[in-house]
């Protein structure tokens, strides 16, 4: 390891890369890249949404994709990489051999594809592996660290630790492992530390999503439209679009006039459309499609609010924090949101944007109205909104904290020397349970 250099190497683990809805990650990779840290990432899939941000051309880092390796070949591929997984055969076999026991052959293809990933990361020298979500990716990075002894952290986001349990995923068991574990906000936190009470103190940190202010900036000369309402995210339960569309129509009722411009992909498109038609707001609602990066700034600069009214969906699933909204208030663009999850952590109600109950349409447009009604709160709400974006949701200094993590854990796992054999049986246990 080199994690005392000037040059730190970190192996990325991920489900899809790139992908559309996940600029977080592609930002995060990109402002280490920035700093002189060279990233590998694994990713687990390969795109199928034939769309990309522009941002993707200044990426760096080498991209392996996980699902080249076909496990039924698997003496092929792995044994390229024995020389780097020779000194841990012990390991890799008492894995594999456990999962067999179990009967598991997803287990099994899965070991096999950490053991490739740990023996990429020992050949590039990688010093930290660090996977986005609780899930799939984290278990890659778990597996291999038990094999290797290479330190992993992990962060946790939103369906990952809602929707599934401690026992799927192996969540209760990387949650011990990992050197850190990083979620996006205090109430993620919290979640998770009554979840698990034998974590020890510290063991996770909240580290907000970060956002390039030079990006996402309020628009010097840019006319907003005091009648545009935007919305932007997947079309997925969990964003709230039929309370919007609910909401709208009570504006409308009203004799507010107003257009709305929903901006996303999903599943429930087309019930989104027959719903927007039976409510009468075919003229007024507009659904845009997927949007790149600087499409939506552009929008961003022209609305005079974005509403986004996240509930929670019938698994649980629900959002942590929507990065939608955090380049909201960097943009100055003021927000009327919910009181979902980590959402009271970006928007202080009645001081930088307008918060109401999920589910609640009447609320809703109460928000809507009032906002649009009065353009000195607008004012109010961009300029604190600006200002909160600057203090906490800077991608420089969210990066920063996240780099010291990186190389802590480094030096944690050096001085520690090698992973423990408690992990393997929180494996076992895991898988019984």
């Amino acid at each position: 390891m080199n994690c005392d250099q000037a040059t730190l190497k970190v192996g990325y683990i991920v489900k899809m890369f790139p992908r559309f809805s996940e600029t977080f990650i592609l930002n995060e990779i990109l402002e280490l890249e920035r700093r002189g840290v060279e990233v590998t990432i694994f990713s687990l899939r390969k795109p199928n949404e034939g769309r990309f941000h522009p941002q993707l051309s200044d990426l760096r880092a080498q991209v392996h994709y996980l699902d080249d390796l076909d496990p039924k070949r698997w003496p092929a591929w792995l044994g390229r990489e024995w020389t780097h997984l020779e000194p841990f055969a012990a390991r890799l076999w008492a894995q594999i051999q456990s999962a067999v026991a179990g009967g598991d052959s997803a287990r099994v293809d899965l070991t096999l594809q950490s053991a490739w990933v740990a023996a990429k990361a020992q050949a590039l020298g990688l010093d930290h592996l660090h996977a986005h979500f609780a899930s799939l990716p984290s278990t890659v990075a778990y597996f291999a660290h038990t094999i290797t002894g290479i330190p992993f952290t992990f962060t946790a986001h939103a369906k990952d630790i809602f929707v599934y349990n401690l026992d799927e995923h192996y969540l209760r068991a990387k949650l011990h492992a990992a050197a850190t574990v990083i979620t996006v906000t205090e109430f993620n936190r919290r979640f998770l530390e009554e979840q698990v009470p034998t974590l020890g103190k510290g063991r996770i940190r909240v580290i907000y999503n970060g956002i390039d202010l030079d990006i996402f900036k309020p628009a010097a000369g840019v006319e907003r439209d005091s009648k545009l309402i935007l919305a932007v995210g997947r079309l997925v339960p969990k964003k709230g679009f039929p309370v919007l569309l609910e909401a709208l129509a009570h504006l409308a009722k009203r004799g507010f006039e107003f257009r709305a411009v929903i901006v996303g992909e999903g599943s429930e498109l087309e019930a989104l459309l027959e719903v927007r038609d039976a409510l009468g707001l075919t003229r007024q609602v507009e659904f845009a499609g997927a949007k790149n990066r600087d499409e939506v700034v552009g929008l961003m600069h022209r609305a005079a609010v974005m509403c986004l009214p996240c509930t929670v969906g019938p698994d649980n699933n629900q959002d942590a924090l929507p990065t939608v909204l955090l380049e909201s208030l960097a943009a100055g663009l003021p927000i009327v949101s919910t009181t979902v999850s980590g959402i009271p952590e970006i928007v202080d109600s009645e001081v930088d944007g307008l918060l109401v109950p999920p589910d609640d349409a009447h609320r809703l447009s109460l928000a809507l109205a009032r906002l649009l009604g009065s353009q000195d709160l607008q004012g109010q709400f961009a300029a604190r909104g600006r200002r909160k974006a600057e203090d906490r949701f800077d991608l420089r200094r969210s990066v920063g904290t996240l780099l010291g993590v990186y190389r802590q854990s480094g030096a944690a796992q050096l001085a520690k020397g090698g992973p423990e054999e408690q992990p393997d049986r929180e494996i076992a246990r895991a898988h019984e349970g």
